[in-house]
């Protein structure tokens, strides 16, 4: 998952009602090709670059929205950004962090059907990686981010999962077998979602879990 990170608040906000998101990391090839290598090819790596490309429906909220986009490429802003790689295990989660720009945002809207965005973002330098392990009790990630991450190994037909000192948090995002929980806050119409309650850190799905299914969640 994709968040904006708020440098002035250190926050983290999701990307603009995302659906999909993509990482891609390329290095370039510099041929050292000499007579010591007998004229056998030989290179080594060169100028590495990275992107993020996405997309998500066109939806304002208190999200990252399609406005904030437009805004931000109008203005060639500069932020950072924070992906979320969860492997959907008890080992933790990777934060790739990064600054970018919007290099392109196309927005569709198709007749009788769900207005989308396409976004390109442009990777500014070397990135970073944080490593986090997750336990029952929950880690600060160490990227700066104040997100803490809650792994639960659920009981046969479990629903709900309460976690101490996460009192008036809001949880932005769950994952159960690396399988995003999504919408936050739907009912249970839509089958694959999930609600949270702030005032006793209580999560409820509306699928019940399997015994022994992971399930992480990130609460702020």
């Amino acid at each position: 998952m994709l968040y904006k990170h708020d440098d002035d608040l250190d926050i983290d906000i999701p990307f603009a009602c995302m659906r999909n998101c993509d990482l891609s990391i390329e290095i370039d090839e510099k041929i050292t090709t000499s007579q010591t290598s007998a004229y056998w090819e030989k290179s080594k790596p060169n100028i590495g670059r990275w992107t993020i490309e996405g997309d998500g429906l066109v939806i304002l909220n208190d999200q990252y929205n399609y406005l904030s986009l437009l805004g931000a490429i109008k203005n060639r802003d500069v932020f950072s950004i924070r992906f979320v790689i969860d492997n959907g295990s008890a080992l933790g989660l990777t934060i790739f962090a990064g600054n970018v720009w919007i290099n392109s945002l196309t927005i569709s809207s198709p007749y009788e059907d769900l207005a989308t965005y396409a976004v390109s973002l442009k990777g500014i330098e070397e990135y970073t990686l944080s490593g986090t392990s997750v336990t029952p009790g929950g880690v600060i990630i160490i990227s700066g981010s104040p997100i803490q991450v809650k792994q639960s190994n659920a009981n046969e037909g479990q629903t709900t999962f309460t976690f101490s000192g996460v009192s008036g948090l809001d949880l932005v995002y769950a994952s159960r077998g690396a399988s995003v929980i999504a919408p936050i806050g739907s009912a249970g119409a839509y089958n694959s979602g999930i609600t949270w309650d702030s005032s006793t850190g209580t999560a409820t799905i509306y699928i019940p879990a399997t015994a022994g299914e992971s399930l992480i969640f990130l609460i702020q």
